[in-house]
């Protein structure tokens, strides 16, 4: 999720993602520290609006070297009854390892009289564990405080501190704050100290920052008044961030930062003596080549991916040695592993610190730890370089078609690295979501029923998808997702297809096979039997925007190159069909082509999609609607056709018509 609503995002602003290693947590009730600037109340021009009216939204943080503390305080205002729904349980997010959580006042003003609310022995403590579903585990705990007595138009105010930060970073002077939410703020005040200068920018829109020293600190300061909301849209590129934040740090450039990544990896890689072996006996038998396929297949496939992140470990990778006893790691454990295998191969290899949800956006970044979340690999063989996420599973055997996962900007923690490297593929086609569709009906005018067998082929990319989904479902599973797929447009598709597949790993290919039988296959309009064909592979890729106005750009799936042919073998007579030959559409989003050609006996419609973009300008969608409109349309190709049995039953129709005309005579 990019973003959440303003009362979850601002419980947990102030936290960097970190672990946490066994300890008891522990809430302390103390007053304001001395180094907080206390505020004083300013009047808003902005009028009630919606359930809750926030008033003040207050960040400021100490940095002293390794240490940090951070401190919050929220001032707020319930509208109505929802709004009392939304603020009366607080919730506190901290890592007890090396973090304490301090709370400074919880109180409310009502009918102009405060009433302090803080109780020590109200809180309630839980541990929390956010990510599991993505195999890690790193014990964050929370501190759950439910307020009683809440009413419309109680003016809310609660603050705390967080002391402490994650020991692993030499240092703890970067971080970012952001400025707007979906909802409006009254106030908005940030203030960063610092013992050392920092560099800052802006996501959306700079604000004047008054600087000033202290002592021997460095003081930023943003004091923003009336922050208008900001129109929550989805869609959006993962590397799109609508809300404005300010993004600080005391790093000048990568190269500091990696001298840090470089001496967390700087840990014994000794490999036990019988995986040296191994690797020996596979260069040996198969080449270095065959070697290095075998090593990568063996990272990614027999050490299980999840990772504990406790204390250091939050970044620190562990030994190989100690991955390869619990069969287990996370992104920084393999590719550590795989980096000290391939280095026994004498292949050179280095881990590379990536972000999995931002992409290109950390190209803008000011240099710091906390642009990364994730990590592959940066292999270098016959002249050619590779980017391997050795956490990915189901990717066949060889390197050379192994699917290509584009994190756009990678920083190799390596000797020579001075600045982001680009992460390009080194083959094209292993980035694309490629798919090869060859379509098989066999039509029955007169019973108004089709035989389907579809056979595709999957490569790279779309084949390592396909493959975790056949290797994680059931035969019931498998035949119910592809049947109710083609029911989308074959609603009387019978509930028991055949479906098998064959799996090419050498080649990185998969093929389905699959085999329908369809009843009600046309649709009856004006006593006309309307068949269809659809270029159905398509359709998944695009899809119609759920707000076409909008103020950021609309995500596209891409890179994705699709042929699907679709051949109809009639059982009578086709009446009529839509237009033959080519039809073709081209924009700066994708190009498409419609090619039917008609047989003796058969129809053939041939569909092929290709992408050219991630992405829509807010200030292109007009014209990409019209497009997709388009599109949208060529992807339905119509005919009309007649059985057999219909000219029988039509004859016997008119002898009935004419006998009864006689008689009456």
């Amino acid at each position: 999720m990019r973003y959440r609503f303003l009362g979850q995002i601002l419980a947990t602003v102030l936290f960097l993602v970190t672990c946490l290693a066994k300890a008891d947590p522990e809430i302390t009730v103390e007053p304001t520290p001395a180094w907080v600037k206390t505020l004083t109340p300013v009047d808003s021009t902005q009028l009630p609006q919606g359930s809750v009216r926030y008033h003040l939204s207050n960040s400021q943080i100490l940095h002293q070297g390794k240490d940090q503390q951070s401190y919050f305080q929220l001032k707020m205002e319930p509208l109505n009854q929802q709004g009392v729904g939304e603020i009366s349980e607080l919730t506190f997010g901290f890592y007890p390892a090396f973090q304490h959580l301090v709370v400074h006042d919880i109180s409310i003003v009502r009918d102009g009289k405060r009433l302090n609310r803080l109780q020590k022995a109200a809180f309630k403590l839980f541990q929390t564990e956010r990510e599991l579903s993505s195999k890690l585990y790193s014990e964050q705990w929370s501190a759950l405080y439910i307020l009683e007595d809440i009413r419309p138009g109680d003016i809310l105010t609660y603050a705390y501190t967080i002391q402490g930060s994650n020991p692993i970073f030499e240092r703890s002077d970067f971080g970012r704050f952001y400025l707007s939410w979906p909802q409006s703020v009254d106030r908005r005040f940030v203030r960063i100290i610092s013992d050392q200068k920092l560099n800052y920018r802006f996501n959306r829109r700079d604000h004047p920052v008054t600087v000033s020293r202290h002592q021997s600190n460095y003081v930023y300061e943003l004091d923003l008044r009336d922050v208008p909301a900001v129109l929550a849209e989805s869609e959006y590129p993962t590397w799109h961030d609508p809300l404005n934040y300010i993004q600080y740090s005391g790093y000048s450039n990568w190269e500091q930062v990696n001298t840090w990544a470089r001496g967390l990896y700087a840990i014994d890689r000794t490999l036990p003596g019988s995986l040296r072996k191994q690797l020996d006996a596979w260069r040996e038998e198969s080449g270095l080549k065959e070697a290095v396929n075998k090593a990568i297949r063996y990272v990614q496939e027999d050490i299980r991916y999840f990772g504990i992140e406790l204390g250091i470990n939050s970044h620190q990778p562990r030994t190989p040695r100690a991955t390869l006893e619990k069969r287990y790691g996370d992104c920084k454990d393999k590719a550590l592993l795989l980096t000290s295998m391939l280095a026994h191969l004498g292949v050179h290899s280095s881990p590379a610190l990536v972000s999995s949800s931002r992409g290109r956006d950390i190209g803008r970044d000011i240099p710091s730890p906390g642009s990364f979340d994730h990590v592959i690999n940066l292999i270098q063989l016959n002249g050619r370089e590779y980017w391997v996420d050795a956490t990915a599973a189901g990717q066949g055997i060889q390197l050379r078609h192994k699917g290509f996962f584009n994190y756009e900007h990678a920083l190799p923690v390596a000797p020579a690295t001075r600045t982001l490297k680009r992460v390009e593929p080194s083959f094209a086609e292993k980035s694309l979501l490629s798919t090869e569709i060859e379509e098989l009906f066999d039509i029955d005018p007169a019973d108004n029923s089709a035989e389907l067998r579809v056979n595709t082929t999957f490569s790279h990319l779309k084949a390592e998808q396909v493959r975790r989904f056949f290797l994680a479902s059931d035969s019931e599973q498998i035949k119910n997702s592809y049947t109710n797929f083609i029911a989308t447009y074959y609603p009387g598709v019978d509930p028991a297809p055949l479906i098998s597949y064959s799996d090419n790993l050498e080649e990185n290919r998969l093929k389905v096979s699959e085999h329908y039988q369809i009843q009600s296959f046309a649709k009856l309009s004006s006593a006309r039997k309307i068949f269809s064909l659809y270029g159905s592979g398509i359709v998944q890729y695009i899809s119609k925007p759920q707000r076409p106005i909008r103020r950021s750009p609309l995500a596209l799936v891409h890179p994705v190159d699709i042929r699907q042919r679709a051949v109809a073998n009639i059982r009578g007579e086709l009446l009529w069909q839509e237009a033959l030959g080519s039809t073709e559409i081209d924009n700066p989003w994708f190009t498409f082509s419609r090619t039917a050609e008609l047989h003796e006996d058969s129809l053939s419609v041939e569909f092929v999609f290709q992408s050219k973009s991630d992405h829509v300008n807010q200030g292109d969608m007009s014209e990409y609607m019209a497009q997709f409109d388009k599109l949208d349309k060529a992807l339905h190709y119509q005919f009309w056709a007649k059985g057999k049995a219909s000219d029988q039953r039509n004859n016997s129709k008119e002898m009935k018509n004419l006998i009864k005309s006689l008689i009456n005579k």
